[in-house]
């Protein structure tokens, strides 16, 4: 929307109407990323059951595909910055839509690792590089109040995703409900063809300077960079496998698809409010020193799942562990933001994504590993805790620097 003198009209909190448009347009694109996964996370249990398979199988064949997702993401990032978000965007929703009818047609495993093709460059298009830089980009006064809404928008869009599926699975089976998901991203591709513009969420050396006012790149000698990496590599890998495992969990308890799959979904639509009130804090004090606060929220959580507890305990847990884990994820684009800028965002959020898919799938063999081992999952929260004392220790180093 333009005024009449060709300028952007002014929309709400000051920013103008064209960044509200592209917000809406990013959560919609880092939701079709989380929504395979989540989506996917109701049918891990009549998945391997229908086609005899361990829930190993069904993890290293998901890891073939974050593989992939964590070559191609670098140069997502890239292209984003280079032609900006539309045709990335685009391009990957197909790709996506093309893997999921895949899945929903296999018989073996060899056609579940062959999806991996599609869905990984897909899922790297169209996850938060793109979604996150037509945020940083386009808005300028409230970017953390953006990137919350950003994240919390996807929390609400994938607990809903999460929720129809386990209905679907419930009506349609898990190959109708895989083949619901597929027809989402045929409609986002079109979506995103007609509402945003060419070149929108790219660099721009005079709007995007970074700090030190030029395109510094990738700061691979700057040791905030590998502190706030390796932090992220132990946040992605706990969350990922709640978000794999945690239905799977709740139903080896002897909870039904339905109560499993709610209170999963409870968390991720809780969490679309606290992915918000995490951007608003981080404008107030700084996403460093609100970043340590999330991950002390992430170890409390992983404690509680130590314990035999029953569904309201559950319902409790669930409304914590969502909000600090929109946090996590609402956090890594504004700490890198405020770190080191926005020129090259794209270039940093594709490495940083490339790096915490490499901890994903690590983190995939652990817990399938562990549960098949065991027959329990309390070992891999019991070491997650451990894990994320660790993490506590290069967040608070962070927190304690200065801001540029």
């Amino acid at each position: 929307m333009t005024s009449t003198n060709g300028i952007e009209a002014t929309g709400p909190l000051g920013e103008a109407w064209r960044a509200w448009v592209a917000l809406g347009v990013g959560v919609l694109a880092v939701s079709a990323h989380s929504a395979l996964a989540y989506g996917m996370s109701p049918l891990l249990k009549p998945i391997t059951e229908d086609l005899g398979w361990t829930r190993s199988t069904y993890v290293g064949a998901m890891n073939a595909r974050l593989l992939v997702l964590m070559a191609v993401v670098p140069f997502a990032g890239r292209l984003v910055d280079g032609i900006g978000a539309r045709t990335v965007l685009v391009l990957g929703a197909l790709s996506m839509a093309l893997g999921t009818l895949a899945i929903a047609n296999m018989n073996t495993v060899t056609t579940f690792w062959a999806s991996g093709i599609f869905i990984g460059p897909g899922q790297a298009a169209v996850g938060s590089v793109a979604g996150s830089a037509l945020v940083v980009r386009e808005f300028r006064h409230r970017r953390g109040l953006a990137i919350g809404i950003l994240n919390g928008g996807d929390n609400l869009i994938t607990g809903l995703v999460h929720v129809g599926s386990a209905y679907l699975l419930i009506h349609v089976g898990w190959r109708g409900a895989v083949a619901g998901l597929a027809a989402g991203y045929v409609l986002l591709a079109a979506l995103v063809f007609v509402v945003l513009r060419p070149g929108e969420g790219k660099a721009d050396s005079q709007r995007d300077a970074t700090v030190g006012g030029r395109d510094e790149g990738i700061p691979w000698r700057d040791e905030r960079f590998w502190l706030l990496l390796g932090a992220y590599v132990i946040i992605y890998g706990y969350v990922t496998t709640i978000g794999i495992h945690f239905p799977a969990f709740q139903r080896d308890l002897g909870r039904g698809a339905d109560t499993a799959a709610w209170i999963y979904g409870l968390s991720t639509m809780v969490g679309a409010a606290g992915s918000i009130l995490i951007g608003w804090t981080s404008e107030r004090v700084t996403a460093r020193a609100t970043l340590r606060i999330v991950v002390v929220g992430l170890l409390l959580s992983s404690l509680v799942l130590w314990f035999p507890v029953g569904v309201p305990a559950y319902t409790v847990w669930a409304a914590g562990y969502g909000i600090v884990n929109a946090g996590a994820v609402a956090l890594l684009a504004l700490v890198l933001v405020e770190m080191f800028g926005n020129l090259s965002f794209g270039r940093l959020m594709g490495t940083a994504i490339s790096v915490c898919m490499g901890a994903t799938i690590a983190a995939n063999f652990f817990a399938a590993g562990i549960f098949d081992s065991f027959g329990t999952y309390v070992p891999v929260w019991q070491s997650y805790t451990g894990l994320l004392l660790v993490a506590l220790v290069p967040v608070h180093l962070l927190a304690r620097g200065r801001r540029h």
